[in-house]
């Protein structure tokens, strides 16, 4: 009796500190949400906002249009490069950081998320001094003669893919530490002794017992970076539009809140749906490791 009066009391006490932030979410995420997809179903009037309505017009207007297409696959494409990207460059100094003994690690560690302590505008203007036509590298190339004239580097989707990686690489690493740092370096050393070279520890060891980072990591980036806004707009521009920019100017240009509000559903389901998906892959890979390394050890 006792017991459950402690467990009672205790899920009281839980409920107390989760309720109001339970609340909060509902009121600043989910009403808007659900308004949101509320006026997705409405009717566009020029010159009247929009009338109130039951219909599938907007999805179907995206969703059959090649315009609004390009930019739906054109944005999964700059997301999942820069989340590969960030996963190659990340990896090694995530695994760095695990095994390094050096007193400056939490200051390497402080350099890595000191990035995100500066607004994006400001990294972008960074970025545009590097990829304009007078910037950095096209006199770079021009000075050493391997162009004639400058190239268009601005507002095209390897500017925007590199440019979103910067922002989103230290979440990357920050994720892959905090799993590669609990593997067990005795696990490596062993492997070393019997034989099995670099790769072959990193292939059999460090990769499978990193996968949950590894997902993590990828999963996590990959949504910052499909639903990125002010990187693609700068460096991006009007040539490379991605969802969030382009949903936008629908409803701050257009005043096409019903379609920008489909749009917006739209991204949040296919956002989902590949999320969901990647898990999906990610899972079964994982099995088949662990599967592969109850065999070796039979």
């Amino acid at each position: 009796m006792k017991i459950k009066k402690q467990q009672n009391t205790q899920a009281y006490q839980v409920g107390s500190l989760i309720g109001p932030t339970t609340l909060l979410v509902t009121v600043m995420f989910l009403i808007p949400l659900l308004n949101f997809l509320r006026n997705s179903f409405n009717v566009f009037v020029p010159g009247q906002f929009m009338q109130t309505a039951w219909t599938l017009e907007n999805y179907h207007k995206f969703l059959t249009d090649p315009y609004y297409l390009s930019i739906l696959g054109r944005s999964f494409y700059i997301a999942f490069s820069a989340t590969l990207l960030a996963l190659v460059m990340g990896f090694p100094i995530a695994y760095f950081l695990a095994r390094t003994k050096s007193k400056w690690k939490s200051i390497i560690i402080m350099l890595i998320v000191f990035p995100l302590l500066v607004g994006n505008i400001i990294r972008d203007v960074g970025w545009i001094s590097l990829f304009s036509g007078t910037g950095l590298i096209n006199r770079f190339l021009l000075d050493i003669g391997v162009v004639q004239e400058p190239i268009q580097l601005l507002q095209t989707p390897m500017a925007v893919i590199i440019a979103i990686t910067n922002v989103v690489l230290p979440y990357m690493i920050l994720t892959l530490h905090s799993v590669l740092e609990r593997i067990d370096p005795a696990l490596e050393e062993a492997a070393y002794d019997l034989g099995a070279s670099r790769w072959t520890v990193m292939k059999s060891i460090i990769i499978p017992l990193g996968i949950p980072g590894i997902m993590a990591g990828t999963l996590f980036v990959f949504v910052l970076s499909i639903n990125a806004y002010t990187t693609p707009l700068v460096i991006g521009g009007s040539k490379v539009q991605m969802m969030a920019p382009a949903l936008y100017s629908q409803i701050s240009e257009v005043s096409n809140w019903p379609l920008g509000a489909a749009m917006a559903v739209i991204l949040i389901v296919f956002t989902l749906l590949s999320s969901t998906i990647y898990l999906r892959i990610i899972e079964r890979m994982s099995m088949n490791v662990r599967a592969a390394g109850t065999e070796v050890k039979g």
